[in-house]
């Protein structure tokens, strides 16, 4: 992608055609026009010749008109993608890159967003993804992780596939803080910061840094003894106020928690508790206490989300760390808290677990005990349990036949 700025650009007549010269980055482009191919609102499709006469095309577009808005996005990601082939080239000389991609495959929950590739050399294997924004590094683990089973499962054993992460020099310490608990499948991951100018070096996920959390309750109906003000204004006809879904859903299971595990102590329940680590902040949407004092975060959703164990991972490493130290028992005064890692419970509707939630599970330390609750879809009147499975286990009717 090249802007066509005044003074930038020049269009001439050489031979009998079309000649344009433009500056992209720090380089000057040249290219010979052969022909129109497309013409559209805010669209120019042309065919060209570069040098050596190799033919090619270019497009130009119009930025002010809103139809070339998809275009520029593709146009974007596909630079980016040039450019992460160039810095596999740089650190994995002699490997071949059977794939590189950055479309959309629905079929397998792959965003565009994050060009992904496989190399190979012999019966070894690479995944590997990167990240072009800073902003969107919370959530390129995810599609990696769903990557590398893909990769995996197409290989079947006869290739041992790592896994290689490529991020903006200022990222990594979120990646390098959730690969310390990835530990549950065979997993040998490399990790790679980039800079503007696209080079790349690698560095170590334990060098990265430290997480740096602080803990906090978040608004006032989140203390014990306000929590029935906070329920009624939810009921039908009580206020002008329309709560979000999953607002909803907070406030019945903060009144019904018994009914999704019955060992739950039904106060205090901290809803909304505010954690911040580093510059980043985030809400817990509950976490309550077993009557033996075990620590239990539960996430909750209304629709499917690829991202949901990564992001109750984030939250469980940040209580897990606070309880070691001993910080939480302000919040449970009384209650003598037990020493385990506390428990995660992933609640929504039965239909509303996204497929990938069970790959991205399989990954996740055996320290760290979760459970997917599968409720019924009319849990506005009533909240009844459909199904409950451990970690990565699957439905009965999505088991494979032996």
């Amino acid at each position: 992608m090249a802007p066509l700025t005044p003074g930038e650009f020049d269009i001439d007549i050489r031979a009998g055609r079309v000649c344009i010269e433009f500056l992209c980055g720090n380089r000057t482009v040249s290219r010979r026009i052969i022909d129109v191919e497309r013409h559209a609102t805010g669209v120019l499709e042309c065919a060209i010749q570069r040098f050596a006469g190799k033919p090619g095309k270019l497009s130009f577009l119009d930025l002010q008109r809103p139809q070339t808005a998809n275009r520029v996005l593709r146009g974007t990601r596909e630079s980016f993608t040039e450019q992460f082939r160039r810095m596999l080239f740089r650190h994995f000389p002699g490997w071949e890159i059977e794939a590189l991609t950055c479309g959309m495959d629905l079929q397998h929950s792959l965003s565009p967003a994050f060009p992904r590739a496989y190399l190979k050399r012999g019966v070894h294997g690479i995944a590997a993804m990167a990240c072009p924004r800073l902003s969107d590094e919370a959530a390129v683990l995810s599609f990696a992780l769903i990557w590398h089973d893909y990769i995996c499962c197409m290989k079947q054993s006869s290739t041992l596939v790592n896994l290689c992460l490529f991020l903006p020099e200022k990222g990594g310490l979120l990646t390098a803080q959730r690969l310390h608990w990835l530990t549950g499948r065979r997993l040998a991951v490399r990790l790679f910061r980039f800079n503007e100018h696209g080079s790349a070096g690698e560095v170590d996920p334990e060098d990265v840094g430290n997480l740096d959390t602080r803990v906090a309750p978040g608004y006032a109906d989140a203390i014990p003894g306000n929590r029935k003000s906070n329920f009624d204004k939810f009921r039908p006809g009580r206020s002008n106020h329309t709560p979000g879904p999953e607002d909803l859903l907070e406030s019945l299971l903060r009144h019904e928690i018994h009914t999704v595990d019955p060992l739950l102590r039904r106060e205090p329940i901290y809803a909304q508790l505010l954690t911040f680590a580093g510059m980043d902040r985030d809400l817990i949407d509950l976490l309550a206490v077993s009557e033996q004092g075990r620590l239990t975060i539960l996430e909750l959703k209304v629709t499917e989300d690829v991202h949901l164990p990564l992001q109750a991972l984030d939250y469980w490493m940040r209580i897990a760390g606070h309880a070691r130290q001993g910080e939480l028992n302000r919040l449970f005064a009384g209650i003598p808290l037990d020493s385990k890692p506390p428990r995660v419970l992933l609640i929504a509707p039965a239909m509303c677990f996204h497929s990938t939630n069970a790959t991205v599970l399989s990954y996740f330390s055996g320290g760290i005990e979760v459970e997917r609750i599968g409720i019924n879809e009319g849990w506005r009147q009533a909240i009844q349990v459909v199904f409950r499975l451990s970690g990565p286990d699957l439905p009965i009717s999505h088991r494979s036949l032996e």
